[in-house]
């Protein structure tokens, strides 16, 4: 893992002035987190990831942030090393002293963006606006959509992941319990995906943040592939509308404005956004389960209360589609 002292080494693997002062961690996620690497020049944002990633593998969302960027969507620009790469691996120290292993870290660095707190209340206008650059920028592809984004996990796996939490004494287990009925009903708007492009795929609050200046940004497009445009705008009318019809009626007719492709006129356009919900619910229930260590208990227990906090059921499907149809 990084430490302030691998400042320089930083700086040096991206061409970066020095002297330069690491600090963080500033950011955590789900693989990752970021730090802030200052340089005489200004400062940067420097991206590790908690187990290495293929490196080839992580560089495919550069061509889609140099299209969003020219479509006017505010994102960090991608900092590449001398030679052009994307992401590199910064050199260990060996397993007594220094940064992570004998077998370095992986790193990533990009533009750094003052940006304001996580919240699902932006301005829907700007959402709108942001989404249909994207979606302007996304190529047509005939890669098929991953089951993250396009299955269920059903009736059966559901009930199994509550009675196996529930004997595990898991604190969430009572709420999973109470939310099943609705958990396994809305998988019924389950439909393919009809037109992908390449999408950003996890416009989630965590990832659509303000500026300082008021802008929106988006950051994080590691998960990006293959997706409907239609199905990831009504992932964002649910995220950013926060079940208030006003907001949801902002944000699709900034986005029909702003010439976004996507169009929400049925249940099986939420197909995205209940599969999020699924496999984030089975993937944060079963990590619990395998979990030993109190502290990574507590923070997957608080992943999936996400869920019941603002569950996606089809009530609040059809409330979103009336809103904007």
């Amino acid at each position: 893992m990084l430490s302030p002292t691998d400042a320089d080494a930083v700086a040096a693997a991206y061409g970066l002035s020095r002297p330069a002062t690491l600090t963080g961690p500033v950011a955590r996620g789900q693989l990752g987190q970021v730090w802030r690497l200052d340089t005489p020049e200004g400062p940067y944002a420097v991206k590790e990831w908690f187990a290495e990633p293929d490196l080839a593998d992580v560089a495919r969302d550069a061509d889609l942030v140099v299209a969003a960027r020219a479509q006017g969507v505010t994102t960090p620009e991608i900092i590449r090393t001398p030679d052009g790469a994307v992401a590199t691996v910064l050199p260990g120290r060996g397993d007594s002293g220094g940064s992570g292993s004998s077998g370095g870290t992986a790193i990533r660095v990009f533009e750094w963006v003052d940006l304001r707190p996580r919240t699902r209340l932006l301005d829907p206008a700007a959402v709108g606006a942001m989404l249909a650059g994207l979606h302007r920028a996304g190529a047509p592809t005939r890669e098929s959509v991953d089951n993250w984004f396009s299955t269920g996990v059903g009736e059966t796996t559901w009930v199994a992941l509550q009675q196996r939490v529930a004997r595990e004494g898991a604190p969430f287990a009572p709420v999973l319990g109470s939310l099943l009925g609705d958990l396994v009903a809305v998988e019924s708007v389950m439909e393919p995906h009809e037109a992908p492009i390449v999408c950003h795929r996890d416009l989630w609050a965590d990832n659509v943040l303000g500026t300082v200046d008021g802008d929106v940004c988006v950051i994080d497009f590691e998960n990006l592939g293959p997706a409907d445009p239609s199905q990831e705008l009504a992932m964002v009318l649910f995220e950013f509308g926060d079940d208030d019809p006003a907001r949801a009626r902002t944000i699709h007719t900034a986005y029909l404005d702003g010439g976004g492709p996507g169009r929400v006129t049925r249940r099986g356009h939420f197909t995205m956004l209940v599969a999020e919900q699924a496999h984030i619910g089975q993937l944060a229930c079963s990590r619990w389960v395998g979990a030993s260590d109190e502290a990574e208990r507590e923070r997957l227990a608080a992943w999936f209360l996400e869920i019941p906090e603002d569950p996606v059921t089809l009530a609040r499907i059809d409330r979103i589609l009336a809103a904007v149809t």
